[in-house]
């Protein structure tokens, strides 16, 4: 799940609360390139009888493409400082691409709009690290857009910038050496993963990717997920999973109105804890 520290609706704090109403289990942060929700995170799960666990996500570098790159963690001092560094690092080059991305944005609005887009004004929607949907909700109270959905539709797609992002194997490896276990977000997704049709990533190539992976460290393969649900494809994945020994997860990548996921969805995403198990025995 995903809090207002990256491109989420709700607070750490606020997000125990709906797991608590939601009889949500077993939890983990799993913010876009920052650790920073985490201790808030920790300190209101630790009220609750939650299984709470620290967790990213981060964008890396796979080829000639990019994907998203899960990694959970015993707790909040297994972290490594080279990773947190990096991590930090990841954070301040995300406002650097904000600020290309007003620019680039701010040349093909409305004449009326140039120039109302401004830094400061997106950084103040936003609690930790930047991200599009911040900005996207930044051109609907100017009213370039009606929604941030139309905000996507109509520029943040076609004319985002592209960040250089860490490489795949670096990634793991810092993961691995705190002890984490790195997983494969969302393989089937549209985008951000080892299958993209469009994109000339076809089913067929997706376990030679796996294999790759793999190699590199790679511990487990996220399966139960919404969009894999929709597809019919939760199947496929556990079988790919269970065929490279791969930990099987799963995850409702809880985000809120950003993603148009209402409260009530938030821990609908039913598996066996056998992945916990696993998790623990790598951690300890």
């Amino acid at each position: 799940m995903h809090s207002t520290f990256s491109d989420g609706e709700f607070s750490p704090s606020e997000l125990i609360e709906l797991a608590e109403k939601n009889e949500v289990s077993v939890l983990s942060l799993t913010d876009h390139d920052t650790f920073e929700g985490i201790p808030e995170f920790l300190q209101s799960a630790g009220e609750t009888g939650i299984t709470a666990f620290p967790g990213i996500e981060i964008t890396v570098k796979f080829h000639d493409f990019n994907i998203h790159l899960l990694a959970y963690f015993k707790d909040y001092e297994s972290l490594n400082p080279e990773l947190k560094d990096r991590v930090k690092i990841m954070t301040d080059t995300r406002e650097k691409r904000m600020c290309q991305l007003i620019e680039r944005i701010d040349g093909v609005i409305p004449d009326r709009y140039r120039g109302t887009l401004k830094l400061e004004n997106v950084k103040r929607a936003a609690e930790g690290v930047l991200a599009r949907p911040h900005l996207a909700r930044e051109m609907v109270r100017l009213g370039i857009v009606s929604s941030t959905g139309q905000a996507f539709e109509r520029y943040l797609v076609k004319y985002n910038v592209e960040r250089e992002n860490l490489d795949a194997q670096t990634a793991i490896t810092l993961v691995r050496e705190s002890g984490g276990v790195p997983v494969m977000a969302h393989p089937g997704e549209r985008s951000y993963s080892l299958i993209c049709p469009e994109k000339g990533r076809h089913p067929e190539n997706a376990p030679v990717l796996l294999e790759e992976l793999k190699e590199m460290g790679l511990l487990g393969l996220e399966c139960h997920y919404p969009y894999h649900e929709r597809m019919g494809t939760v199947p496929y994945f556990i079988n790919l999973a269970e065929s490279f020994d791969l930990i099987v997860t799963g995850s409702r990548d809880f985000h809120g109105f950003k993603s148009h996921q209402a409260v009530n969805i938030f821990g609908t995403t039913k598996m066996e804890p056998d992945f916990l198990e696993q998790f623990q025995a790598i951690w300890n």
